[in-house]
């Protein structure tokens, strides 16, 4: 795996009204919520990085989103500090095996560097 930066935009508005990655392959994005999650709650930033890391899928893929749907069963997110400020940065890979399995797992990075990581076990199958 190669190492890609991750540094911070500097032109923060790309990260959120650019268009979206339609290429099959790993993903770098940065995030923000734009909304809280549950309307006139404060939303944390531990809120803010475990809805990001529930998006490495969707970021990233090894097959065509037209073709194949990605169900992921589960989130695990690892951290090794407090995630600080509004934005965070997926750095996402997907990988899949022909027999409906696969992986997709995120580096985490906030506006003050690494934070963690997350996986999502993904069934994956031919869409009708």
């Amino acid at each position: 795996m190669s190492k890609r930066s991750v540094t911070w935009p500097a032109d923060s508005r790309a990260c959120q009204e650019g268009p979206p990655c339609l290429e099959t392959c790993p993903a770098t994005a940065w995030m923000r919520m734009r909304v809280p999650l549950v309307a006139g709650e404060e939303v944390r930033p531990l809120s803010r990085v475990l809805t990001a890391a529930d998006s490495g899928n969707g970021i990233s893929a090894e097959l065509d989103f037209e073709r194949y749907v990605f169900v992921n069963s589960d989130l695990t997110v690892t951290l090794h500090r407090h995630p600080q400020g509004e934005w965070v940065c997926l750095d996402a890979r997907t990988m899949v095996d022909g027999a409906g399995i696969g992986l997709a797992e995120s580096a985490l990075h906030d506006e003050k560097g690494p934070l963690g990581r997350s996986t999502q076990s993904l069934y994956v199958a031919a869409r009708a």
